[in-house]
């Protein structure tokens, strides 16, 4: 009796796909203006609507690609940190950017009194949320995770999980 090679194939197969989809999804910026262009880039593939959550440290770059982000939409407006505010809120036209820092948030209840729940449904919206731990569970429609990590001085990894 002959043994069929297609099992291991295929997950050879299967391995390499895997490989490459990860990979595909894998930047790397050696200065804030390529984490910049890097958010303006990543901008163009996604539809208004979508929560994005940036998870990363301090530092990480998660303002600055948010920051390249909205210019990659064509918006106009002096991308901030929304660390005190909680919510930065950008519009161009009829679309909507709501930049979130859920840092200083303790509970979920807090999300929800300022509004949370509207702005992510908001489908002429996007949400980029800093430090979202806090509403992991929530359900989301649309939902993509941006993963920061700050390997030395200006060089950073920025990984989507889609």
């Amino acid at each position: 009796m002959r043994e069929s090679r297609t099992l291991p194939v295929f997950i050879f197969f299967l391995f390499l796909y895997i490989h490459f989809m990860q990979e595909t999804n894998l930047y790397r910026s050696n200065s804030p203006k390529e984490t910049e262009n890097i958010g303006s880039e990543i901008s163009k593939s996604i539809q208004f609507g979508t929560t994005i959550f940036l998870i990363g440290d301090l530092a990480s770059g998660k303002t600055t690609f948010t920051k390249g982000f909205a210019e990659g939409l064509g918006f106009k407006s002096k991308v901030q940190s929304p660390t005190f505010p909680i919510l930065n809120e950008y519009s161009y036209k009829d679309k909507f950017i709501y930049h979130f820092d859920l840092y200083r948030l303790k509970y979920v209840s807090e999300f929800l009194e300022i509004g949370g729940l509207e702005y992510l449904s908001n489908k002429n919206g996007i949400c980029l949320i800093e430090w979202p731990k806090l509403i992991n569970d929530l359900d989301f429609e649309k939902k993509i995770e941006i993963h920061f990590k700050h390997i030395k001085e200006d060089k950073r990894e920025i990984k989507l999980s889609l």
